[in-house]
């Protein structure tokens, strides 16, 4: 009983292969990077645990794995998925953007322009919807 409510309160995510697991809960990640075959799943404090997946199937797992805050994973462009719980800072013309985690550290990464612009207009979308 008491394993059931904690289990409904925090949503896990576990990234699973023969040789290796992480298991992270959702909301303490900032983003995902790509790095050809393997992701950088970047935590909050700045940990960073590298997996042998690409970001397609990091993006089908938290899919399949978070029903209710799936929303709050973004995918941008080809090499990134993000928390927009995160999201603080879109500079489309550097093709930049800033995630600031609870910790205060900050994590720059890179976008093209039309990603950032999608991914502006999906905030603004969404910050009017209430939904962040």
């Amino acid at each position: 009983m008491i394993m059931e409510s904690m289990m409904k309160e925090t949503e896990w995510l576990m990234f699973s292969t023969s040789t290796e697991m992480v298991r992270l809960r959702e909301e303490s990640i900032v983003c995902i990077t790509s790095d050809g075959n393997y992701s950088h799943i970047c935590a909050i404090g700045g940990e960073t645990f590298i997996v042998s997946s690409q970001l397609g199937q990091i993006e089908q797992l938290i899919g399949e794995q978070l029903h209710s805050s799936y929303g709050y994973f973004v995918r941008i462009g080809r090499g990134l998925i993000i928390n927009m719980r995160y999201l603080c800072y879109i500079n489309i013309s550097k093709h930049k953007l800033y995630l600031l985690d609870a910790s205060g550290r900050k994590y720059v990464q890179s976008a093209s322009r039309e990603a950032l612009i999608q991914l502006k207009n999906i905030t603004e979308k969404m910050s009017g919807n209430g939904q962040i």
